[in-house]
């Protein structure tokens, strides 16, 4: 607490309530536990708090303190400027932490997360913290009672959602100013959590084993010009406000698929691998390399530049970064939602981010078939790639 001397004595005392309300389990849990004490499980497996008083009577004792404190400090006292200051944060903070909190917040606005304060007058507009105090010591009596049959008015819903906003905004100040950022403990990962929140498929052991099984299995679905084809289709569906697609099911499986190479050409990019071909089928690969087959899907590739015909390397090195990435992923979720719907459309979104988009997803289908399907490259001392 050495850094928050200058802040006032009311201050310090929401603090360490704050500390005090944190210090054996997180937000989650919390919430949690409000849940269940406001809204009891009804089966036989009921760990509801009221079958724990003692669990129960002390979540209650560490709550009531902070609407006491933060009513006083925000709504009652002089403004603390240097303790407002302390627990804002920037646009760019917000965003970094998103990613590596342990929870993110999901009642607060982004104007709350940037300044917490605006949380605290928020929920002590219509009510004052005897209010709260009064209704939870009602709800306290109640369940330890195990007679809690809420009547889920407005009021009563209202409290329940001003709590749940509070516990955010207090975690918000136990990660800035208790626990000094924490989480910046896994800075090193920041690029690889900022891509996994940009894909609702987690990194497979599988994949991140070998990434290039998953481009393997891309094209043992359909040849290029079979992807492309289905992309092409994709796109009109997506551009057509009036149409939506039929099999809903096998586009939502060809956006998975995508999703996975996204993955995989991060792995790839990161871990700077090469591929070593399929195994125990070389002799196979060697046969359709040599085949009509082969070059007529060879004339599919015609969107990467020749040095990335020769190279595919260099174009998933330049491509495959987190801010390219999660801006085609949050792309094709557009495209997604739109294709499914007759009453949304993408061509009112930027027509130059529009083609852009389903450039780069020709250009990465043809950068993996030509990687799959072209001697090895070996990562030579000067950063290139030269062929084995």
């Amino acid at each position: 607490m050495e850094g928050n001397l200058n802040f006032k004595k009311e201050t310090v005392a929401f603090i360490g309530a704050i500390e005090s309300f944190f210090s054996s389990n997180g937000v989650s849990y919390h919430l949690n536990f409000l849940k269940n004490w406001l809204i009891p499980p009804q089966n036989e497996f009921d760990f509801s708090p009221q079958k724990h008083p003692a669990q129960l009577l002390v979540f209650y004792e560490k709550l009531v303190p902070l609407f006491d404190y933060s009513d006083l400090i925000f709504n009652h006292i002089e403004t603390d400027t240097a303790f407002v200051k302390a627990i804002g944060a920037d646009e760019c903070g917000v965003e970094r932490e998103t990613v590596l909190l342990d929870y993110y917040p999901k009642l607060l606005s982004s104007g709350e997360m940037q300044n917490p304060k605006l949380t605290f007058l928020d929920i002590f507009l219509f009510f004052q913290s005897d209010t709260y105090k009064l209704v939870y010591k009602e709800w306290l009596l109640a369940a330890l009672e195990n007679n809690l049959d809420l009547d889920w008015d407005q009021y009563v819903a209202a409290f329940y959602e001003n709590t749940k906003k509070m516990l955010e905004a207090c975690w918000l100040i136990h990660e800035r100013i208790i626990t000094r950022n924490s989480f910046k403990k896994i800075d090193r990962y920041y690029h690889m959590a900022i891509f996994e929140s940009t894909s609702p498929l987690a990194f497979e052991q599988e994949l991140f084993n070998d990434p290039f099984k998953v481009i393997e299995f891309f094209f043992s679905l359909d040849n290029l010009a079979g992807h492309k084809a289905y992309l092409k289709n994709w796109y009109k569906a997506a551009l057509a406000e009036e149409q939506c697609v039929s099999d809903v099911a096998d586009y939502f499986f060809f956006y998975n698929q995508f999703t996975k190479l996204l993955n995989a050409g991060y792995l790839i990019t990161a871990k700077k691998l090469t591929y070593q071909g399929a195994e125990g089928l070389p002799a196979a690969q060697e046969q359709f390399i040599n085949s009509d087959a082969y070059h007529k899907e060879l004339c599919e590739v015609n969107t990467l530049a020749a040095v990335h015909i020769e190279n595919p390397y260099l174009f998933v090195e330049s491509f495959f970064i987190p801010e390219k990435i999660k801006r085609l992923r949050l792309g094709l979720l557009e495209w997604l939602y739109a294709a499914f719907s007759t009453r949304s459309s993408i061509k009112l979104m930027d027509k130059e981010f529009l083609f852009e988009q389903y450039e780069s997803m020709m250009m990465i289908m043809e950068a993996f078939f030509v990687m799959i399907n072209t001697p090895a490259l070996i990562e030579n001392d000067e950063g290139g790639y030269y062929v084995e």
